[in-house]
């Protein structure tokens, strides 16, 4: 049976947005995941995150608490504050302090010109695209994506975030990869994953749900 046509996301030439395109990338025509080391990603895998939370490095941090609640912010690192805490540029072009255990994910392929907020700017605007888009088509191109995977004799096996953004948008940039995890995370179709628990230094790791 030959797989359903997807209706993939695919990053502007600028990087700034998302749209919908008609056209299949030979990922999802033949599906053959590849898994995606840490190592090739940041040099080495290791449990001190000082090997991987480098300036430029894009990450995902929770910030706020109290009565109203926490969410989670993008950021650049902008270097150390004090003897633990790192110091974050936001899309703002405020910089926060946070704790190292206050960061939740680094965006794969992630790195950006910390004198330049609009690349930040970007992620986030190419996330909120997505979003966007995917709630006009109901999560459709979330689904159909699961049940590819659901259809493979490894379906149990978790895959990792560069590879479902390779599939779903056809590239592994890390403004795609930004934008997967929101639509992974936050649209319409967010029950279909499951995020997987695992060390900082590790890529994000989802299964899809039976």
């Amino acid at each position: 049976m030959q797989p359903p046509t997807i209706l993939l996301l695919a990053a502007a030439a600028a990087g700034t947005t998302l749209a919908f395109t008609t056209n299949t990338p030979p990922l999802l025509t033949s599906l053959n995941p590849t898994r995606t080391s840490t190592t090739r990603l940041f040099g080495k895998s290791s449990d001190d995150n000082s090997s991987i939370l480098k300036e430029g490095r894009l990450v995902e941090f929770t910030a706020g608490s109290g009565s109203g609640g926490s969410s989670n912010k993008l950021g650049a690192i902008v270097g150390k504050e004090g003897k633990r805490n790192l110091k974050i540029l936001t899309s703002t072009g405020r910089t926060v302090s946070v704790p190292p255990r206050s960061i939740k994910h680094i965006v794969p392929n992630g790195r950006v010109d910390t004198s330049d907020i609009t690349q930040i700017e970007q992620h986030e605007s190419a996330a909120a695209s997505a979003l966007s888009d995917d709630m006009a088509v109901g999560g459709q191109n979330v689904m159909e994506m699961w049940e590819l995977l659901l259809e493979e004799e490894d379906a149990t096996n978790s895959i990792d975030l560069v590879t479902i953004s390779e599939l779903l948008l056809g590239d592994s940039s890390s403004i795609s990869c930004y934008a997967t995890k929101a639509l992974l995370t936050e649209g319409v179709a967010s029950y279909c994953f499951k995020e997987l628990g695992g060390k900082l230094a590790d890529l994000p790791l989802y299964e899809p749900r039976q």
